[in-house]
């Protein structure tokens, strides 16, 4: 099978830390993707950068760490959003089916492009997971790969270890355009060569999880598996026994594996109120979701992290048969899961969802809203402002309007164009903390790296840039507001 190996530079980069940083309130700026075939040989390329939306600010330190520039983004060859998307999304289907994968793609790069498909009318949101297509992270399998393959990969011993701009020199691959997304996609390609060339049956089996499917046959038909999770930096290793999965609606599919550094003996007679306790307390289980490229590995490999060798194969294969002969304590467990996700999703279904983030929220489109979408996409910009009015879903009328709006406001009548401008002006000159970056916002994050890069005049021009930009945005927002208002 092929390989899409792609990554986006974005005006958003999980910063701050309170702001959501995937796709709803930020655009792709550049796609870069390359075609490999099996052997990771290249086949084909595609790369464009766009102009910025004009109902979003991005993040300064987003824009540094790009070197995409406000004026350059301002007019990028009059390419929009909208025209790369739809560019980019006739390119995959080309392509496809194949395996998508890039570094770290599946938490960031993977939910710019879903949110970009949605919000910019494309039926199926989910291009990675149809039509034969599967998905892979080359991060989740290098991080595996310093667990079971050590000796494959040089991981330089340094804060960020793990970053693709680190990792690629440690590993003797040129990456002086780190951030440049079509740089990125050739250094992740070059380390998935490595881990292939040396390893081949590690990157097969890295691979079987690359789809929602794979993941459930391994830990549905496995008595024990070896996985690992990441925090700060450093990876933890896991050997576990599947007891089940958690069956919420609407939510993606978690299997719940006990961890068999745990002996259930001290557990099994509990009652529900003390094994509740203990499941949170001691860490009992751990979670692996089917649709996020898990690296699962056999129970051969459990004797290799030390945590399990001092409890011994033999007691390890113990403990999983405990758990598979008494059903009735799997199920209090999956029980106790249960309630407290629920009890996550009620505190969540309090807030209010705007159209722009309502992807996983809203549900799918309808057939006739399908074949709406497909003739928005087909005719000219002139003729788009027939179709908005007849979507079925409210969501898709109001993003139809706002492309149009993007492209020329005057397409719409006066009643749409006015709704759009003043709600945009309103949301970016808040001075309200809200779930976008807003200007005050933007502001202070520029204050913040002036001082951070006091020294490098480079740096400072470029802040200057962004700052003469911002400006120039907010005396027209406020401008805008008080027309309105008025």
């Amino acid at each position: 099978m092929n390989f899409i190996f792609y990554d986006f530079e974005t005006s958003g980069r999980a910063e701050p830390a309170k702001k959501t940083r995937n796709g709803q309130w930020d655009q792709i700026l550049q796609v870069g993707a390359i075609l490999c075939n099996e052997d990771l040989a290249e086949l084909d390329r595609f790369e464009m950068k766009c102009s910025l939306n004009k109902s979003l600010i991005p993040h300064p330190s987003a824009l540094l760490v790009n070197n995409l520039s406000m004026s350059a983004i301002s007019n990028t060859n009059n390419i929009s959003n909208y025209t790369l998307v739809y560019k980019m999304m006739e390119k995959f289907k080309e392509w496809g089916p194949a395996i998508f994968i890039g570094y770290n793609s599946i938490s960031f790069d993977e939910e710019f492009l879903r949110n970009a498909l949605f919000q910019n009318l494309h039926e199926n949101p989910y291009l990675t997971q149809i039509n034969g297509n599967k998905r892979a992270d080359l991060y989740n399998i290098v991080r595996a790969a310093s667990l079971y393959i050590p000796t494959c990969l040089k991981i330089p011993d340094m804060k960020g270890s793990y970053r693709l701009e680190n990792l690629a020199p440690a590993n003797d691959i040129n990456h002086e355009d780190a951030h440049d997304a079509l740089a990125d996609v050739i250094a992740t390609i070059e380390i998935s060569k490595i881990i292939k060339n040396q390893f081949p049956e590690f990157w097969r089996n890295s691979l079987v999880t690359s789809t929602k499917s794979g993941v459930s046959e391994i830990l549905e038909n496995s008595h024990i598996v070896c996985h690992h999770e990441s925090y700060y930096g450093k990876i933890y290793p896991f050997v576990t026994k599947c007891i089940g999965k958690l069956g919420i609606k609407n939510r993606p599919e978690v299997f719940v594996c006990f961890d068999l550094k745990h002996d259930p003996i001290d557990y099994i007679d509990l009652s529900y109120s003390e094994l509740e306790k203990s499941v949170f307390e001691d860490k009992l289980c751990r979670k692996i979701r089917n649709n996020t490229h898990p690296i699962i590995m056999g129970h051969e490999n459990a004797m290799n992290f030390p945590t399990y060798e001092k409890i011994g194969a033999d007691a390890i294969h113990q403990r999983a048969d405990i758990i598979k002969n008494n059903k009735e304590f799997s199920d209090k467990i999956l029980q106790i899961l249960v309630e407290k996700e629920y009890n996550n999703n009620y505190d969540q279904s309090q807030e209010d969802i705007l159209e722009e983030e309502s992807l996983y929220s809203g549900g799918f489109p309808s057939a006739a809203d399908k074949l709406l979408m497909k003739k928005f996409h087909d005719v000219e910009w002139g003729q788009k402002i027939l179709i908005v009015d007849n979507f079925h879903d409210i969501r898709y009328s109001y993003l139809a309007k706002k492309i149009i709006y993007g492209h020329d406001p005057s397409l719409l009548n006066k009643y749409d164009s006015e709704l759009i401008e003043k709600t945009i002006a309103k949301r970016l000159a808040s001075s309200n903390t809200e779930k976008w970056l807003t200007i005050p916002e933007a502001f202070s994050a520029v204050d913040d790296l002036r001082e951070k890069y006091s020294e490098e005049e480079d740096k400072l021009e470029f802040l200057n840039d962004y700052n003469s930009h911002l400006e120039e945005m907010l005396q027209m927002y406020q401008s805008t507001i008080l027309t309105y208002d008025n």
